[in-house]
């Protein structure tokens, strides 16, 4: 059980995430940094470098979207809880993608050139996410930016209404003023 100060400083560092500091996400990671390794140490038996790698991923961002939609007014689950539950949750779910993946592949092996993961690649792929992730924080108001991390993170309408303290009705308007803009500016995604 945290004391009321591990919780105060919890809460104050959910509610600078939630601003947008990447300073306090930092420091809540070195805090649940062993939580993280070791569900993906839990899960990653029998698993490739890579594909831990990815379950390790997965399990960052399920961090940063525990810390998104922790309900802060809450008293009865502490959030290293919810975030154990969040992380264990997505670790399943990519299980479940690398199994129907494995069941795939085989069929599309022969006819593919094998690949060799390129380091160069992956660090573009991520100077390109955050570009992009740059992007969408410029081209949406603070507003619906809240709206949209909230609503990435996994949060159901009713829930970002009930954590932003606003009418539901204003935040199914925002998502769907997000939409609009995204598609306007980074074309359509689907």
């Amino acid at each position: 059980m945290k004391t009321d100060k591990q919780n105060d400083k919890i809460e104050a560092l959910l509610s600078r995430i939630r601003e947008g500091d990447q300073a306090a996400f930092n420091d809540l990671l070195a805090d649940y940094l062993p939580l993280v390794q070791a569900e993906v140490a839990r899960h990653a038996a029998g698993l490739t470098h890579e594909d831990t790698e990815d379950l390790r991923q997965v399990a960052l961002m399920a961090l940063y979207r525990a810390a998104m939609g922790f309900d802060l007014a809450q008293r009865e689950v502490e959030f290293g809880l919810y975030a154990k539950i969040c992380i264990g949750n997505a670790l399943v779910s990519q299980l479940r993608v690398l199994r129907r993946h494995a069941a795939v592949l085989p069929l599309f092996e022969s006819s593919q050139a094998p690949t060799i993961e390129d380091p160069a690649a992956r660090v573009m792929d991520e100077e390109a996410a955050a570009v992009l992730l740059a992007r969408i924080r410029g081209i949406l108001s603070p507003y619906e930016y809240r709206v949209w991390t909230l609503y990435v993170a996994g949060c159901r309408s009713g829930e970002i209404a009930r954590q932003l303290q606003k009418p539901p009705h204003s935040v199914e308007n925002a998502v769907y003023r997000i939409r609009q803009k995204l598609r306007l500016a980074l074309g359509d995604l689907q």
